[in-house]
């Protein structure tokens, strides 16, 4: 009787270690594979997996997967069979879609929840219709990007009226063309253009000349004189001054010192009437004479040299929008007369008119970048109409003069970029006059002296570019 209970006891006990051990070893795997998973989700960045199995059942591994993403994985019962598979850092979403294709597996998607099922059962499924509310995208364009998602019984239509989009497909693909679709219809990105189009005029006109109204100093000179000199000239002293009179002398005598001796009479010197030289006084007495050496001669040569002012022409403010030209112009439109013969008379008769944009044309185009960055292509152009040339006696064409440039640069957003170098010349009547006395109408005309003088003018164009911060607006509605 005691053997018996001692047998008792000893089987008792190793039972007992038994089913400890057993336990042991259980618990040992469970976390064995949860290690295995957290190894997995802890060694790739966010979102990604990395996966190695040979011959590992296909259930275990969408288990992993299921763990790592967050979402629920349901495999139908005829997903069954072992795959050997090896994944580096790529999206969880990417792992699945490819083990599941490589072993003719299909999945279809709503909400959180992800089915597994064999591509036979998936395309017999029933048909879903989901209509998208597009905000920003025409809806009579996205059938052409997503027509080549859609499976053999799938269908897309649009409504042009309220920019409604119906798609009828499988589940499984009406959640990819979901993706796409709100992607498709994000806000176009705008851009603020600000363009300050200055004008500065280089007209540079240098010429050698005697300034009469101003008191100079000769430098330089071997006793200092100072302009204007007495009044006593005449004739019979010979005194030496200069301009030589005009009309001239037959013969003209020079001092030692280089110096015209003159021995006219002061009525001879030229005066601003019909056929002289024009000078800035109308009577001989209003002149002052005075001499000077030749070396002092310096002292009273003035190089004019003149420069307009600058001035903004134009500071426009265009918003536009991504991937958009925007036009911004300053001048005048020409209306050019369209000519065609009349079978009939033979004569060449007038149709319609084609527009001309003269002037100041500023062609802006931003392209912005993922990075925040904008591509700005600039086209400025400066045109105006020269003349008209004669093809016919019924016919005239118009000859322009067209200055522009092009160019693509990339700038940040606030930055701006100067465009220069759009010179053009013209004549301009430049006014000389005696103060005061110049500007008495009538009476005041010898005492001012108009001539022609090129001017340059050159564009400048100053262009900067702000990103306009999208408003939250609401993503594309879908409703079935």
């Amino acid at each position: 009787m005691k053997i018996w209970t001692a047998f008792i006891i000893l089987s008792f006990v190793f039972t007992c270690a038994s089913f400890g051990q057993d336990e042991v070893a259980d618990n040992k795997a469970d976390e064995t594979g949860k290690a295995e998973v957290s190894q997995v989700a802890a060694e790739t960045t966010p979102g990604n997996v990395t996966m190695d199995f040979k011959d590992a059942d296909i259930s275990n591994v969408l288990r992993i997967l299921s763990y790592k993403s967050g979402m629920n994985i349901v495999a139908g019962k005829d997903v069954t069979g072992l795959i050997t598979i090896r994944l580096t850092d790529v999206p969880w979403e990417k792992a699945l879609d490819i083990i599941l294709r490589t072993y003719g597996y299909v999945y279809e998607r709503e909400g959180n929840i992800i089915r597994v099922a064999t591509t036979a059962n998936l395309e017999n499924e029933e048909l879903v219709t989901e209509v998208f509310s597009l905000n920003y995208a025409n809806a009579k364009n996205v059938p052409q990007a997503i027509g080549e998602m859609l499976s053999s019984r799938g269908k897309v239509k649009f409504d042009e009226r309220t920019n409604l989009l119906i798609v009828t497909d499988i589940a499984t693909n009406i959640y990819k063309i979901r993706e796409v679709v709100l992607k498709l219809d994000a806000q176009t990105k705008q851009v603020m253009i600000e363009a300050k189009i200055i004008e500065t005029t280089l007209g540079n006109s240098d010429k050698l000349g005697i300034e009469w109204q101003t008191k100079i100093v000769a430098s330089g000179a071997k006793i200092p004189t100072t302009l204007p000199f007495k009044s006593n000239l005449t004739a019979s002293t010979g005194y030496k001054y200069i301009p030589i009179p005009k009309p001239p002398q037959d013969t003209i005598n020079y001092d030692s010192q280089g110096n015209a001796i003159v021995t006219q009479s002061i009525a001879d010197f030229p005066t601003a009437s019909i056929g002289t030289p024009s000078f800035p006084y109308a009577a001989v007495s209003n002149f002052t004479f005075g001499t000077l050496d030749f070396s002092q001669f310096q002292a009273v040569l003035e190089v004019l040299s003149s420069r307009g002012n600058t001035k903004i022409i134009s500071n426009p403010k265009i918003v536009v929008l991504n991937n958009q030209e925007a036009l911004i112009t300053v001048g005048q439109t020409l209306n050019i007369p369209k000519y065609e013969r009349n079978s009939s008379t033979g004569t060449m008769e007038i149709t319609g008119y084609t527009e001309k944009e003269l002037g100041i044309l500023l062609r802006v185009t931003p392209q912005i970048n993922s990075e925040g960055t904008i591509t700005l292509s600039l086209k400025p152009e400066l045109s105006s109409l020269l003349r008209y040339d004669q093809l016919t006696a019924q016919v005239q064409v118009p000859v322009y003069s067209v200055r522009k440039a092009e160019t693509k640069l990339m700038l940040r957003d606030g930055q701006t970029i100067v465009i220069g170098g759009l010179i053009s010349e013209k004549e301009v009547d430049k006014v000389t006059k005696v103060p005061l006395l110049g500007d008495i109408p009538l009476l005041g005309i010898p005492f001012r002296k108009t001539e022609k003088t090129k001017e340059k003018t050159d564009l400048l164009f100053f262009v900067t570019v702000n990103l306009i911060k999208p408003e939250l607006g609401s993503s594309v509605k879908a409703s079935k």
